[in-house]
């Protein structure tokens, strides 16, 4: 019965924040972001033609990913003047503060694009789950439209150190890196890189692939679905209890399947679904969440020290890149 009203009480919280989205859902950032995070459009045109991932990747500079600083060490300006606040609101702030800060890294769809009162998928999922559970989940939207999963490797660390988030949102949609021919290896070792950077500030991680799109069931119908089972098997492979998988791509293709539905009434353009789109991609994921992460009692778990190790092990050099 606590089920059946569970469900019910989801399904009626969905369809309110479908009609009643509150007026600001992106927590503020700090007074001093970084300079490379404010968004940009997408430069990708609306009917790409399919693209494969054995190219040469454009412009994307062959420095090697950084490492993160050991969290004993001083921070640039070398003060701890700040202690107390991080005691508060850090990676190891207790649960009963009832806030979760939500770092969310990807790219046009991740950050909500044609959804413009709804603030897009990741935005309703954590709004609902705002109200379902007694916790509050502040994200801090830093996908932005247009770019890859090489486009933050200057900023991702700076984010994580500056921001401290318990959970790391990874929601890249696969098709700008597509469309700049980015390499699948390259592509697998940036995910590895990001889920490692967050195990290692103490961040839970989520690896959410991305909604469908038309071009998921056209241009790039073979090669995004690749890259989506990729992407799967990369977070797989850290065995770890801190790393959650929510295949929200797959269960959106299912679930047109079994209601006989079009993915076209879902759709803004070929790449962006429409406010309905994010809705349903939405609800499927606050049903996914509810039922494998701990939305109540989201904290990190240690692991014990091999594993970090086989991590650092595993960090790519770069070169792949070049």
């Amino acid at each position: 019965m606590q089920r059946r009203w569970r469900i019910g009480f989801l399904a009626a919280s969905l369809i309110a924040s479908v009609l009643y989205v509150p007026a600001s859902l992106t927590a503020q950032a700090a007074a001093n972001p970084p300079a490379s995070a404010s968004p940009q459009k997408s430069s990708a045109p609306t009917e790409p033609s399919d693209a494969s991932m054995g190219g040469n990747v454009t412009d994307s500079g062959a420095a090697p990913n950084p490492i993160h600083v050991p969290a004993g060490a001083p921070s640039a300006a070398g003060s701890s003047s700040n202690d107390a606040n991080s005691a508060l609101n850090g990676p190891s702030a207790p649960v009963d503060n009832r806030v979760v800060r939500v770092l969310v890294i990807g790219s046009s769809v991740a950050r909500g694009w044609k959804d413009p009162k709804g603030g897009g998928y990741l935005h309703r999922t954590f709004a609902a789950l705002s109200t379902l559970t007694p916790i509050t989940y502040d994200v801090i939207d830093k996908a932005e439209p247009g770019k890859g999963v090489l486009s933050i490797r200057d900023t991702y660390v700076g984010w994580l150190e500056t921001y401290r988030p318990q959970l790391v949102c990874i929601a890249w949609g696969g098709l700008d890196d597509l469309y700049q021919h980015t390499p699948m290896s390259v592509y697998d070792e940036q995910v590895r890189w990001q889920i490692q950077e967050a195990l290692a500030h103490h961040a839970l991680v989520m690896l959410v692939t991305t909604p469908v799109s038309k071009a998921s069931y056209t241009s790039y119908r073979a090669s995004q679905q690749a890259l989506m089972e990729s992407e799967i098997q990369v977070a797989d492979s850290f065995h770890s209890p801190n790393v959650y998988v929510f295949n929200l791509f797959d269960q959106m293709k299912a679930y047109l399947r079994a209601h006989h539905e079009s993915v076209q009434p879902l759709m803004h353009d070929s790449w962006h679904p429409n406010a309905r789109g994010h809705a349903l991609a939405a609800e499927l994921l606050v049903k996914d969440m509810l039922a494998k992460f701990p939305v109540t009692a989201p904290v990190f778990k240690a692991e014990p020290s091999a594993s970090q190790g086989h991590a650092q092990s595993d960090k790519p050099s770069g070169n792949a890149a070049s």
